[in-house]
């Protein structure tokens, strides 16, 4: 069917508008959709947030999500379902120069009954289908995309078909005829802060932060990309006024609060009820406002339900501070307070100090004052970082700002005591140009760490941004928020825990959801000082104790070992060790070691130089080779007595032992061995002297007069101080000639203005001169200087800026009198005319007073001062011959209403349905009597009309002037109650009307008054009178509730 209604179009078919520059998009933001086929069903819309029916169509479009799209509407049976057929086309597209072309759009089909939706083209062979989606394709948008095979001429056509209910509604968007290309999914909006640039067609995921973007505001929110228009600017208050701010956390039914705070004369601010609504439900809401000083006022905070704000789930507070004072105006409580609350009369003190503090506001700089509010120049010194502990290893003298280290690395703990996540609730960080997001996303976590880097110079700033999710109303919210908080902490401690009470009464701690400069946590992270400690060990790193963490040097040991003598290990080593290694182990036995010695001590392991050698021989004294020197009996030989000197006469050869009986004997020492052996003796006589061998030069230094054999071993005499705690010490000499001189400490340099000739030891304590001027009110006086080398200049005040008006030349000591160039315009009639330039530069603008504000009726654009002439618009009817002509209004809306008089009493017999103002005089009213013209008696008057029906004589009489007497009420002077016999039981009377202010009722009713709008403008209960005087001229309607029923009467108030 579809295609047949295409094919039967084709020989009508016009291509009007031809497209040949490509690629075409359109994403109907511009609110023009395509062209409607008029022989189908239905037409497409165009459509801005969710369609009409639920659980069918998107809820924004793909482009940007609150932006426009195109879609098919299927609700009501027999017009949008079941199988209704919506087609439009696009414009014409020529591509006889450049084929080859392909289609992209998105598309949403979401439903339990969706239809199909088919993409085609028609060129001059027909209509070719592209493809055809069919089916619930879910909540989401989809991307499609077909090659175009025409290479002429053609449009694109889109028809979609719904189903068999009205959850079938079907959209597009983002429709793209262009060259062929690699689809690359993304987001494609720059302005989200998810934007791929690689990206060609948008998936839907750009991601958008509504908020505050403007930097000036106090609500800046850094993470925002899309402006919702909530941004605050700062208030800065005059002199003789204190900032206010107001602090309202509401409950469930915020439209109920309203506040204002004033004094004897003026409300400063004011916030009435209805302006909160229930989105903001658990929210704080500030406001900012400037009062007075010395003025007594009052905060007053009203709720018209009666509950105060604390009725609900969700208690509310209120505190009032002043900014500049620090104090406490108002703090509610309890938050149940009933209708009102008051605070006790506040007077502000003058804590505005709006007063120039001049001084250096760079940090740099030693001469930085932090009180400063304006630079004046005095920033001179740069401040040197470094270490400033002096017990530090690296201590600076000369820094005078502790180096710190930066960065660190930060714990950043989240919380969640329901272990529910943080749904879509998330906590920002800020730190200089960096900006961080976190949050728990898993249920059954409690908490959770992330690593957080932070420098140590610049504040780190917290923002917890309470977003709903679409399941929570605002009590879950709020219980979230109770069961959330954070800490922030590392090795030196926590800068931050927020958020950390689990039950939180009003002003507690809780996290407060982001909304102004005031409700952002802000905390400066400290990561330690660049200060080394000392370290002292061993910095050799070839040493046994090298310290590779040292940086201070201590002693060094090369030669580990046992160092102990009373252990084995001390002597088996080889080598004397410098530092013990633990290696003893065996306690040492001291003993002959040597197994072949006479007293060989088997038990000893260190042999203690007491070995004695085995000595054999004849140990006994009476025998002839008795050897007193053996320790081990030998064979003894008897003493044989006789001449035993060979050359003697009576020499006995067995005789052993001469017995003096030799014959000629020559005695000397027969020991050849010896200094003065004797070769002529033939019988030794004991004088062999044996060979002492020295030095025999009695002038040398180790002369031995008991050598008697020199061996060249003469040491001359070396004469020095052998005093080793001398200044003179001689270690070479061997003679002490009492030559030792003591040390002598001091400056040894002769140059040194503290040189002392007598001191033999440099102390390190020279003075050298410095030549410079010492004159302390010099100009060039030097600090440092000793000598004076008259080299002082006077100091010359003056300014010695080349740049300022009153520079001196001669100068050279600036005494801060300069007068810098302020180029501006110096004409104090001037509109910027500047008090503070010096110098004009021909800038000045004069006054043009008018109306400054572009959202005024009588904005004028040339205007650059405000004459408070502005004019708001005032729309309405300015038609005087409307029936709602508005004489306050300057701008026409469109809203006039003609007059249409007649008739608008709906029981008059000739009441009008579509008069809107009414004439009294035109109205006919039946009265039921016997006698008079006409049968029913018709009157003009309605108040006639019932006199006649309730008085027996009027009505059965004709309308005389009797009763005319006596019914005068009926023209508007009648006052008085209404005869009983005239009025009966179940008749009610409302006279008179029309009115000037009071109307009367016969009964006791409740009553409603409508005006033409439709709104109520008076409930009244139980009453008989009514008053309207306070009601503006025109016709009412009156709602009387009397025994149960409901009576409609117009009225008309002159």
């Amino acid at each position: 069917m579809k295609k047949l209604l295409l094919l039967l179009l084709l020989p009508i078919f016009s291509f009007g508008q031809v497209i040949n520059t490509f690629p075409w998009v359109h994403d109907f933001e511009n609110i023009v959709g395509l062209e409607q086929d008029t022989t189908n069903n239905r037409d497409w819309w165009l459509m801005q947030g969710p369609t009409s029916s639920q659980l069918t169509g998107p809820q924004g479009d793909h482009t940007h999500g609150n932006g426009i799209y195109y879609y098919a509407e299927a609700s009501t049976n027999g017009i949008g379902y079941p199988y209704q057929t919506f087609i439009s086309y696009t414009p014409t597209f020529d591509v006889s120069q450049t084929p080859g072309k392909v289609l992209s759009f998105w598309y949403h089909m979401y439903g339990s009954t969706m239809g199909d939706l088919e993409a085609g083209y028609i060129d001059a062979n027909g209509y070719t289908t592209l493809g055809t989606i069919s089916g619930n394709q879910g909540d989401q948008w989809k991307f499609a995309y077909y090659p175009i095979a025409a290479v002429d001429s053609f449009k694109i056509v889109f028809i979609a078909t719904t189903g068999s209910s009205f959850y079938s509604d079907i959209a597009i968007d983002d429709i793209i005829v262009s060259d062929p290309f690699t689809v690359i999914y993304g987001c494609t909006d720059t302005v989200s802060s998810n934007y791929n640039p690689l990206a060609t067609h948008s998936d839907g995921s750009c991601i958008y932060y509504y908020g505050c973007i403007d930097t000036m505001a106090t609500n800046y929110n850094p993470w925002a990309n899309v402006d919702d228009g909530s941004c605050v600017q700062e208030v800065a208050c005059n002199q003789g006024q204190s900032l206010i701010d107001i602090a309202i956390t509401l409950d469930n039914w915020p439209s109920e609060t309203s506040w204002l705070i004033y004094s004897a004369t003026d409300t400063f601010a004011s916030v009435n009820s209805g302006t909160y609504d229930y989105t903001q439900t658990g929210q704080t809401v500030h406001t900012q406002v400037c009062v007075p000083v010395n003025v007594p006022m009052v905060f007053t905070i009203n709720d018209t339900y009666g509950d105060g704000i604390g009725g609900g789930s969700v208690v509310g507070g209120c505190l009032v501070t002043n900014l500049d004072c620090q104090d406490t105006v108002f703090l509610l409580s309890p938050p149940n307070f009933g209708y009102t609350a008051s605070s006790n009369t506040y007077i502000s003190a003058s804590c505005n100090n709006d007063t120039i503090i001049y001084g250096c506001m760079s940090p740099n700089y030693l001469e930085y004052d932090s009180l400063a509010t304006d630079d004046d120049g005095s920033c001179l010194t740069l401040a040197t970082y470094g270490c400033t502990d002096p017990v530090a290893f690296n201590y600076d003298s000369t820094a005078d700002r502790m180096l710190l280290t930066s960065p660190c690395t930060y714990n950043l703990i989240l919380y969640d005591d329901g272990g529910d996540s943080w749904g879509a609730c998330w906590l920002g960080v800020e730190q200089g140009d960096s900006l961080w997001q976190f949050k728990i996303t898993q249920n059954n976590v409690y908490s959770d760490t992330f690593a957080l880097t932070l420098n140590s110079y610049d504040e780190v700033y917290f923002y917890y941004f309470e977003i709903p999710t679409p399941q929570q109303n605002p009590q879950q919210l709020d219980i979230q928020t109770i069961q959330n908080s954070f800490k922030v902490e590392n090795n030196y401690g926590t800068i931050i825990y927020e958020g950390n009470n689990p039950w939180p009464g009003p002003n507690e701690n809780k996290l407060r959801n982001y909304k102004s400069a005031l409700d952002i946590y802000e905390a400066q992270p400290y990561c330690g000082t660049e200060c080394i400690p000392v370290v002292i060990g061993c910095m050799d790193s070839i040493a046994y104790n090298y310290n590779n963490l040292a940086n201070t040097n201590d002693t060094c040991y090369y030669s580990p070992g046992c160092t102990n003598p009373g252990y084995l290990e001390y002597y088996t080593q080889g080598y004397v060790a410098d530092i013990d290694d633990g290696s003893c182990n065996d306690l040492a036995v001291f003993g002959c070691t040597d197994s072949t010695a006479f007293n060989y001590d088997s038990t000893a392991n260190v042999d203690n130089g007491g070995c004695v050698p085995v000595v054999l021989g004849c140990m006994n004294s009476l025998a002839f080779n008795y050897n007193p020197q053996a320790n081990t009996p030998d064979t003894c030989i008897p003493i044989i007595y006789g001449c035993t000197s060979p050359i003697a006469f009576n020499y006995d050869s067995l005789a052993n032992t001469d017995d003096g009986s030799c014959i000629g004997v020559t005695y000397g020492c027969t020991d050849s061995t010896m200094w003065n052996y004797s070769p002529s003796a033939n019988v030794d006589d004991g004088s062999c002297v044996p060979y002492v061998y020295g030095c025999m030069d009695p002038t040398m230094f180790n002369y031995d007069p008991l050598a008697n054999t020199d061996n060249n071993s003469c040491i001359a005499f070396i004469y020095g101080c052998m005093d080793s705690t001398m200044y003179n010490y001689n270690p070479i000499a061997n003679t002490d000639n009492g030559t030792c001189i003591s040390f002598i400490y001091g400056c040894t340099n002769p140059i040194a203005l503290n040189y002392n000739p007598q001191a033999n030891t440099d102390d390190f304590s020279c003075i050298l001169p410095i030549y410079g001027c010492m004159d302390s009110t010099a100009f060039n006086y030097n600090s440092l200087a000793n000598i004076d080398n008259g080299s002082c200049i006077p100091v010359i005040l003056g300014c010695t800026d080349p740049t300022a008006l009153n520079y001196c030349d001669s100068c050279n000591t600036d005494d801060f009198s300069c007068i810098l160039p302020i180029y501006g315009c110096t004409d104090s009639i001037m509109f910027n005319y500047n008090p503070l330039a010096n110098v004009d530069n021909n800038s000045c603008i004069p006054y043009v007073y008018g109306c400054t504000d572009p959202s005024m009726l009588n904005y004028d654009p040339n205007a650059n001062t405000e004459d408070f002439s502005c004019i708001p618009y005032i729309y309405g009817c300015m038609d005087s011959t409307a029936l709602n002509y508005d004489s306050l209004a300057n701008t026409d809306n469109g809203s006039c209403i003609t007059i249409i008089e007649g008739c608008m009493d709906q029981s008059a017999h000739n009441y009008d349905i579509l008069a809107n103002v009414h004439d009294s005089t035109g109205c006919l009213y039946a009265a039921p009597c016997a006698t008079g013209p006409g049968n029913p008696y018709w009157l003009n008057d309605e108040c006639y009309a019932w006199v006649i029906s309730v008085d027996d004589y009027c009505c059965e009489n004709e309308w005389d002037t009797i009763c005319q007497a006596t019914y005068d009420y009926c023209l508007g002077t009648w006052t008085g109650p209404i005869p009983a016999r005239m009025v009966p039981e179940d008749v009610l009377v409302v006279y008179p009307n029309p009115t000037k202010d009071k109307i009367n009722i016969s009964k006791n009713v409740d009553i409603n008054v409508i005006n033409y709008l439709g709104d109520m403008v008076i409930s009244k209960q139980n009453i008989n009178i009514l008053d309207m005087s306070k009601l503006s001229s025109g016709m009412y309607m009156l709602q009387i509730t009397y025994k149960n029923k409901v009576i409609n009467k117009r009225i008309i108030k002159k």
